[in-house]
């Protein structure tokens, strides 16, 4: 990314302009009279045509590594292309087209978009722009609804393998959120653009561990009741953190760390006290203790965002 520096010029008596480099306009082919978008970013302000030209990304097979190829279709979704065609020199590997199609189930509103003998497109036929709060919150409410699920099992001592089993399947689909808020990031820069990642990947890690949490109790690992507890009191935590982001409310994203700080002195007692014997399960409480610590990191963004 090249810089290039403007000066502010005056004209009139109250209008102010600058000049925009002329490569730009020109790939862009913009003219006299063209209307471009100015988004305002926090110190930064953010240029982009009036209507947005498709973005097309071609994926050459180079190998039979679906793991690459896997890699490479996610990248290209998260960079914002519209069209992503993968391409193969000779006759299109049926097992790589199948992956390749299972592998954009993760990828909202990515669909297969037709197919040649050594081609394969998929086409966004989703208009995501400006949507990165309500994809953020459809995120976070999948997520807090597994933890709720999650710790009323275990309060009550239900462990039913059925509860267990859709915390887990839901976990493909907060997956599939994160991917969504990168992709709806693609066209940010910036401090903020840096913050929003940040909470977008803790709600993403803190979903994994409680994914994490349902696998072991599914395995038959279990924990004291008394320390139930207190890991119940992170449900209400990451509400309010989440509620402090809606109404970008940093003294009630305080409040949060400070609650934060108070489980922490909780938790501790109980991890001194495994030693003393019992039926326990440490990693059970090292991811309800990841869980506190993304909490706070999102509480932490929203200060950084006000």
């Amino acid at each position: 990314m090249k810089m290039e520096y403007r000066k502010i010029q005056l004209t009139g008596d109250s209008t102010y302009t600058i000049s925009l480099p002329k490569k730009w306009v020109k790939r862009n082919q913009l003219g006299k009279r063209d209307v471009i978008s100015i988004i305002e970013q926090g110190d930064e302000l953010l240029l982009r045509l009036k209507e947005e030209k498709q973005r097309d990304a071609e994926i050459k097979i180079k190998t039979d590594d679906l793991e690459f190829l896997s890699r490479s279709l996610i990248t290209k979704y998260i960079q914002g292309y519209d069209t992503i065609a993968i391409i193969s020199k000779d006759y299109f590997n049926p097992e790589i087209r199948k992956h390749m199609i299972k592998i954009s189930t993760y990828l909202i509103g990515l669909e297969p978009f037709g197919e040649t003998e050594n081609k394969l497109t998929f086409k966004m036929l989703m208009k995501e722009r400006g949507q990165l709060m309500e994809s953020v919150k459809r995120m976070h409410e999948m997520s807090i609804l597994s933890l709720r699920e999650l710790m009323g099992d275990l309060e009550m001592e239900i462990y039913n393998e059925d509860i267990m089993e859709g915390i887990i399947q839901r976990d493909n689909e907060i997956d599939k959120f994160y991917f969504l808020i990168l992709r709806q990031l693609s066209s940010m820069s910036g401090f903020e653009a840096i913050v929003w990642v940040q909470i977008a990947k803790s709600i993403e890690r803190i979903s994994d561990h409680v994914e994490k949490i349902a696998v072991l109790t599914k395995d038959c690992k279990r924990i004291g009741k008394d320390d139930i507890i207190v890991y119940k009191e992170l449900v209400d935590m990451y509400g309010d953190v989440m509620l402090a982001l809606k109404n970008r409310d940093p003294a009630m994203a305080n409040d949060v760390l400070k609650n934060i700080q108070k489980f922490r002195l909780a938790e501790k007692k109980i991890i001194d006290k495994l030693g003393e014997g019992g039926d326990y399960c440490i990693l059970i409480h090292e991811s309800f203790r990841r869980i506190g610590e993304y909490t706070s990191d999102i509480a932490e963004s929203v200060i950084n965002l006000s």
